[in-house]
Order: C-alpha cells, then structure tokens, then sequence
C-alpha cells in the first residue's frame, strides 16, 4: 500500500518529536505492538490513523507516506523550533502577567 519510506519516516518523526512508541500508542488509543507494527511495516494504519499520525506529529500525510522528498526532517525540525518559540513566548507572557499583577 505504501512505499517502503513510510515506517522510517513514522519512526524519525516519532523520535524528533521525542515521543515512546507507548506515548503514541495511547494518544491514539491503539495497542502499542499495533504502533509498533506501523514502524516495523509490518502493518499498515488506515486513513484515519493517519490523519492523527500527521496531526500528532505536525507533518503532512504526503511526507509520511513518501510522497514528497525527505527535505521533511528540515520541515520537522523547523516545526519543533517553532514550538519551542511558542512555548517560551507563552512562558514570557505568562511572566508578564504575573508582573503585572504584583505591581500593578
């Protein structure tokens, strides 16, 4: 069904989004030896698995299945640093606030 690309793109972007295959596996409420199925290519998640795969990894299904090149892991990297901006500026405005509120 999928080109042979799909279980070490699942697996690289399960690492870069530094996730356990057991994390993933109850995000998604699915066995974990099913998850590790989708890695291994040993089996092959439906269209919906899919989607929440691309979802939980903030990837597009077309890199995942293999359809686009594997400039993906600079698009996956570019997405986490994009997190970790957002997560410090949340921090930065959550500072503020507290700022704010002390000193009015």
């Amino acid at each position: 069904m999928y080109t042979g690309n799909f279980s070490a793109r699942l697996k690289k972007a399960r690492e870069y989004n530094g996730f356990t295959q057991n994390e993933v596996s109850k995000s998604l409420k699915i066995g974990r030896s099913t998850y590790a199925g989708y890695e291994s290519g040993l089996r092959e998640p439906d269209i919906e698995t899919i989607a929440m795969l691309s979802r939980l990894y903030c990837i597009s299904a077309d890199w995942l299945l293999g359809l686009t090149p594997d400039s993906g892991i600079n698009a996956i990297n570019q997405v986490l640093e994009e997190r970790e901006r957002e997560k410090m500026l949340k921090k930065l405005e959550r500072e503020a606030e507290m700022t704010r509120r002390i000193w009015g």
